[in-house]
């Protein structure tokens, strides 16, 4: 892993050094060697700034601490034979004399061609061949590293001369066997330096190193040392902006920085420091000539194809690269194979079909554009975007917001705001409100700067979809504020739209009477019109808003205005209009036919799939969802389509499922996670303004509290839900008898119990509630109890109860206290087998329902209810919930059955023992048992008489059904089906 080295202070000279602990341990190996007299030559390959010169200089300053001799040259641009060469030798003896060898007598005139002060007086310097040359400066370099070695760096040998190759490929060839290390550094672009190179390693002769971008822990490590501080004080959002931006090029990540601080998007405060604002700021001068620089070495026609690239972004498609640039298929790929050399373009495959490339920095395609002048970006983007609207006429995936940008970009505001609105509308289709509500505002602001739009019905698109979008992710406030704005940008014949869509927001908000008035503005604007679509839409919202209304023909009234939208918007082609109609009739036909209202939901979800309407199927999805997690208690499929709302910024479908998951988390006893859900509805419901979800939210936080028992907390919290209006909600029905039903019923106080429960039955008759489903069978249960319902009314409610593990086990608990009332006990215990046979987890109502079914058997006089009572006595006793626990006591003392006393322990013995009454005494007897003991050793352990160890046995054998001893261990360590 890399780690941070000699990290310079902020604002130092010297760049600070980061990572490299590979490359730098390989190098400094080489200096050891050297001394000992094992000379090599090492060649650090990468791009600009990616930190060559940083890490040669590393290099250097350890051969300066150790003694050695160092001599240090770079080639330039302008190309001078031998520069680097001449540099080096220059630097090491600007300040000493030269050697004096005998060896090197010889070779002083050849070497005066790079030391001019070395040669005699009026004697010109010896043109020799570079062979010799090369030679002499072998020669000196030995002498040189006699005693502890020595190491010779020349830098930027990309623009090194054909003589400097010759000699520097000599001195490669002939290094191991003298005390003189050579490290050169090369940048990326195609050229003869490179191929030396390349060719020096495949002899291995050289060893390469190749540079590649810092890991996302040392670009953290370089940005702390450039503002000063620890790792943990760079602000997160710069972290990621550098990240992204310089791909791990130490100098792009630098001078990154440096903009930032210095165009103040990122200030000091005190000792630290933070983001002032958006995180945007101008590229970097020195990068914008560096990248335009490398583009040029490249040539005309590759710097035109990565401008032209560049102007499409991040990624480019070559099709359209070529249809600006003209250039034929032979050319573009010569281009693109020159720059990924370069290593500014990524052309590995893994970016798309093979048309589609990447460039490998995002700071790079910017650079580009910078360089540009106005008019040629502005030329540029026009003929980008008449290419890629002709290569991909539908405009798929991104293209379609690229093409606004560069329309944008070209001057043309309309046709940008036209892809906008459609790349909008898309994203909100699939679901992803988050990235369609951005898109969408940035083309209406388009339109709205212009003053009045050249296109009124396109603005009255953005308008509406905008809208759709506001409603879909529960901001309320927005949706009412553009709705205001519609007035100057929507013309009149389209104003009824934006009327029907606040009326939608006002019922989300709990202000039906205000969407009320909005629905009648609508039919006022629309009783002239034929347009099918906006009358199909101003039924499903009148419908919507009747069935929340308190009329008691609610019901059909909505049915058949959703009936009628429905056939409208299927002959206007408007799916998704039909899909709304179809979410009506499935929501009317819930409570009194559910196989009929998920009829409704398959075939809009049929209808959504049909139509890409991804935000559609998952509403639709979650509709079927809740079936789902009824039937077979699983919570899965409910919980992925929660996270995939969110995460599209579906925030109304996101918490509706989140407040569904919170009832089926309520009944399965999660009672944590339901809090949390309740939590998170009533918090982001009450911030969004959405204040049925918000009532739905603390409705669900009362039920919690009912379940656990805690009075002071729901009275609390009830007193908030009635003062907030939620007794007129579609959960006060859960509430009533889900909520405060089971908390008279934890109070043993069955009278308030149904007295809630029918609150519920009667709210539920004349307004249809979703939770309805919920409730009719603990509803259906205590009136058999109480002797007014018989099997008219189970047989009533079988569709209902039917479609849940929940409902089934209500309409077993019912169908037991029936048959037993009638003599038919054969029949009431088949059905009390069938009931233990539910494997939902549902501690609360399973308890509960024992509890009640065994005072029905003793009543009646059928079954074996003491098993279930001491279940359930365990159970209330540990939630706690005294008096349904003392009932239970008393009912087994009814049944002659001697109650034990409630020892501290209780809680270690099994459930599975427990139900058969084993004792806290006698499961301590049974862990020795099956520990092998004898009866003499158990009392020895226990401080018992034998004689009492023997009845204690004697009662397991009874309670278990075993008959030996070795049965009777294995109840200790696990279940048995005798239990």
């Amino acid at each position: 892993m890399s780690e941070e080295r000699h990290v310079q202070p902020a604002g130092a000279s010297t760049p600070a050094f980061v990572g490299r602990i590979a490359e730098l341990g390989v190098l400094s190996e080489a200096l050891e060697s050297a001394g000992e007299g094992r000379g090599g030559a090492y060649v650090v390959i990468g791009e600009a700034g990616i930190g060559k010169t940083r890490l040669a200089s590393e290099v250097a300053s350890a051969a300066d601490r150790a003694g050695m001799p160092s001599l240090r040259g770079r080639a330039t641009e302008a190309t001078v034979p031998y520069r680097p060469l001449s540099e080096a030798l220059l630097s090491a003896f600007r300040h000493r004399v030269p050697p004096a060898d005998p060896v090197l007598r010889a070779y002083r005139p050849v070497l005066s061609r790079l030391v001019p002060e070395w040669r005699k007086r009026l004697v010109p310097a010896i043109e020799e061949d570079p062979v010799v040359l090369a030679e002499a400066v072998l020669r000196l370099l030995a002498v040189l590293g006699r005693r502890q070695g020595c190491l010779v760096v020349l830098e930027d040998l990309q623009h090194c001369d054909g003589h400097t190759l010759s000699v520097i490929e000599y001195l490669t060839d002939n290094l191991d066997r003298e005390p003189v290390v050579l490290i050169g550094t090369v940048g990326t672009q195609p050229g003869p330096p490179l191929t030396l190179v390349r060719s020096l390693a495949q002899r291995r002769v050289a060893t390469v190193v190749d540079l590649e971008g810092l890991d996302d822990q040392d670009v953290g490590r370089l940005a702390a040392s450039r503002l000063g501080v620890p790792v943990a004080d760079v602000p997160v959002a710069v972290l990621h902006r550098l990240r992204h931006d310089a791909g791990g090029v130490p100098r792009y990540v630098e001078e990154l920085l440096d903009a930032m601080v210095r165009e103040g998007v990122v200030e000091r405060t005190g000792g630290g420091w933070r983001v002032r604002g958006p995180l945007r700021y101008g590229v970097p001068g020195s990068i914008v000539d560096s990248v335009c620089a490398l583009a040029t070495r490249l040539g005309p026609a590759t710097r035109l194809v990565l401008e032209t690239a560049a102007i499409q972004g991040d990624q480019f498609h070559l099709a359209v690269v070529g249809a600006v640039t003209g250039l034929d298929r032979a050319e573009l790929a010569g281009s693109v194979r020159a720059a990924a050399a370069a290593r500014l373009v990524a052309c590995d495959g893994k970016v798309g079909d093979g048309e589609l490339y990447a460039f490998r920095h995002a700071i790079v395609p910017r650079a580009l554009r910078a360089g540009l002048l106005p008019p040629e970006r502005a030329d540029l983007s026009r003929r980008a975007a008449d290419a890629i609207e002709n290569t991909f006429p539908d405009l798929p995936d991104r293209w379609c917001t690229v093409a606004a940008e560069l329309r944008l970009v070209a001057g043309d505001r309309t046709r940008a705001a036209t892809l906008l609105h459609e790349a909008g509308r898309r994203a909100a289709n699939q679901g992803a409100i988050a990235s369609a509500i951005p898109l969408l505002e940035r083309g209406l602001n388009l339109l709205a700067e212009a003053g009045a739009p050249d296109s009124p019905d396109l603005a009255a698109g953005l308008v509406e979809t905008l809208l759709d979008a506001f409603l879909a992710a529960g901001t309320f406030g927005p949706a009412v504020a553009l709705a205001g704005r519609a007035a100057g940008l929507v013309p009149d014949h389209r104003q009824a739209g934006v009327h029907l869509r606040l009326a939608q927001a006002y019922s989300l908000a709990g202000r039906r009477e205000a969407g009320v008035e909005e629905v009648r503005r609508a039919g006022a604007l629309l009783a002239s019109s034929t347009d099918a679509a906006t009358t199909a839409r101003f039924d499903v919202v009148t419908a919507q808003l009747a069935l929340d209304g308190p009329a008691a023909d609610r019901v059909p009234a909505a049915e058949e205005l959703a009936d009628r939208a429905l056939r409208t918007a299927v002959t206007a082609l408007r799916p998704e209009i039909a899909c709304e109609a179809l979410e009506v009739l499935g929501g009317c036909a819930r409570l009194r036919d559910p196989a009929k209202a998920d009829a409704f939901f398959l075939r809009g979800l049929e209808l959504a799939h049909e139509h890409g309407l991804g935000a559609w199927q998952m509403r639709l999805l979650s509709q079927l969802g809740d079936f789902e997690g009824d039937r077979s208690g699983s919570l899965a499929g409910l919980v992925v389509a929660r996270d995939a709302a969110f995460d599209g910024g579906a925030t109304v479908t996101a918490l509706a499922l989140e407040a569904r998951l919170g009832v089926l988390r309520l009944l399965r006893g999660d009672y944590a996670e339901a809090e949390r859900a309740a939590r998170r509805c009533h918090d982001t419901g009450g911030r969004l303004h959405l204040a049925q979800i918000q009532l739905t939210g603390l409705g669900l936080r009362c039920c919690v509290a009912a379940h656990r028992h805690r009075r002071g907390e729901l009275g609390t919290l009830l007193a908030r839900f009635q003062a907030g209006g939620g007794d007129g909600s579609d959960f006060a029905v859960a509430l009533w008898g889900l909520g405060l039903a089971f908390s008279a019923l934890l109070d043993e106080d069955r009278e308030q119990a149904r007295a809630e429960l029918h609150r519920a039955a009667s709210a539920a008759a004349t307004r249809p509630s979703r939770y309805w489903p919920l409730v009719c069978g603990p509803h259906l249960l205590l009136a058999a109890l109480a002797g007014d319902a018989g099997w008219a009314e189970l047989d009533s409610a079988a569709g209902t109860l039917g479609r849940s593990a929940w409902g089934r086990r209500f309409s077993l608990l019912t169908r037991a206290v029936l048959r037993g009332r009638e003599g038919h006990g054969a029949r009431a215990q088949q059905a009390v087998k069938e009931l233990l046979a539910i494997q939902a987890p549902q501690p609360l109502a399973y308890h509960l329902g024992l509890r009640l079914l065994a005072q029905a058997a003793l009543d009646d006089g059928w079954g074996d209810p003491a098993p279930w009572l001491r279940e359930a006595e365990a159970y209330f006793h540990a939630l706690p919930a005294p008096p349904v626990a003392a009932a239970c006591r008393a009912l087994l003392r009814r049944a002659g059955i001697r109650v034990p006393q409630r020892r501290q322990g209780m809680a270690a013995v099994p459930p599975r023992l427990r139900k058969v009454g084993v004792t806290v005494r006698e499961y301590e007897v049974l862990e020795l048992v099956a520990a092998s003991l004898s009866n003499r050793e158990i009392a020895r352990s226990l401080f018992l008489s034998p004689r009492t160890v023997e009845k204690h046995v004697a009662s397991l054998l009874a309670k278990t059904g075993e008959t030996d001893r070795v049965g009777l261990a294995r109840h200790a360590t696990g279940p048995h089906p005798r239990v």
